[in-house]
């Protein structure tokens, strides 16, 4: 072999290693959370147009979520929602650009998601429930549901912290933990918000159906959600994590 041919078979040599580390640290688990968001928004808002009532709406995406997280946990982490991807970037669990990145394919996923559902349920029954998206229940005011969305979404984003992302207490059954607090979310919240804590199930069902008052209060399911991980991050680096992944505050002298 000459000296030519060699340089030529440790370039592609070269090119696919970082070929295969570039799909398995950033394009796999983006793309896993792509199908995995796409698959819990088609459940969720198929769910929520099936005439079911909370408890089977709220089970319904308890459960997915469980299934999801023990099926696509090990590649992506299975966020499957960017509130927890934020509250996981201020947990320091995540960089930057990967949180964005499956921020992103969230979003994509949830449209897709959310176009499923419109295929199986047809236009006219899909517009007659919203697409299942969300939107401010009567009697509640935006002020009372974005606080509730910041409780819901920081009960489930310190879930997620705590029982999957913390190696002091990361459990076995944190997809259970993770599904039970969806549902137990749900249970509580869905009367007064909806109880999205998560942006993009509340996003895609609105880009697909494209009605008005799914986009009038929109903003609710971005700023509570948001605002809910955050002081869940926050907390869980100054009080809650281990010793590694724990903020210090120290006094001057």
């Amino acid at each position: 072999m000459s000296e030519h041919t060699a340089l030529i078979n440790t370039n592609e040599t070269g090119f696919q290693h970082r070929f295969e580390a570039i799909f398995e640290q950033r394009l796999r688990p983006c793309l896993t959370e792509l199908i995995a968001t796409a698959i819990f928004v088609f459940i969720g808002t198929t769910a929520a147009c099936s005439s079911m009532t909370v408890d089977g709406v709220a089970l319904a995406h308890g459960f997915t979520i469980a299934l999801l997280i023990i099926g696509t946990g090990s590649i992506s982490g299975a966020h499957i929602n960017p509130a927890v991807t934020l509250g996981v970037l201020i947990g320091g669990a995540i960089a930057p650009i990967q949180a964005l990145l499956y921020i992103v394919a969230q979003l994509l996923g949830a449209i897709l998601g959310a176009a499923f559902s419109l295929a199986v349920i047809g236009y006219d029954a899909y517009g007659t429930c919203g697409g299942g998206g969300h939107v401010l229940p009567a009697h509640h005011t935006p002020g009372q549901a974005v606080f509730c969305e910041i409780l819901l979404t920081a009960l489930l984003v310190s879930t997620v912290l705590l029982a999957a992302v913390d190696s002091s207490t990361k459990s076995d059954l944190a997809p259970l933990a993770i599904g039970f607090a969806v549902t137990a979310d749900i249970l509580a919240g869905a009367a007064v918000s909806g109880a999205s804590m998560n942006p993009a199930r509340s996003f895609g069902p609105a880009v697909v159906v494209h009605k008005t008052e799914v986009w009038s209060y929109h903003w609710i399911y971005w700023v509570g959600p948001a605002t809910g991980a955050a002081i869940a991050g926050f907390i869980y680096r100054l009080l809650l994590a281990g010793p590694e992944k724990r903020i210090r505050l120290q006094a001057r002298h």
